[in-house]
């Protein structure tokens, strides 16, 4: 197999790292679960799970075989609303 620099393990760990903090921040910057405009509380408890989430072997490894999967759902939630967006009309 060619290796790549997406493919190596440090890069890997930085693109699962990355994304779990994103989801994380957003969720939390979305819900307002920590307080309203409170971007440093969330970005340190984003970092946290981050963190978490790349140390643990298993999490790293289970997230990474789910990438692949989460794209093609995304691609596909995508084509659904297009498709309702298409034959639906808004009020």
């Amino acid at each position: 197999m060619v290796e790549t620099i997406l493919t190596a393990p440090l890069m890997q760990m930085i693109l699962v790292f990355l994304l779990v903090f994103f989801i994380v921040f957003a969720v939390l910057q979305k819900s307002k679960l920590l307080g309203d405009g409170k971007k440093q509380i969330d970005a340190f408890v984003a970092l946290a799970v981050g963190l978490i989430a790349v140390s643990a072997g298993y999490a790293l490894d289970l997230i990474t075989k789910l990438i692949p999967l989460l794209g093609i759902g995304l691609v596909l939630v995508l084509i659904f609303l297009l498709l309702v967006g298409f034959f639906f009309k808004g009020e």
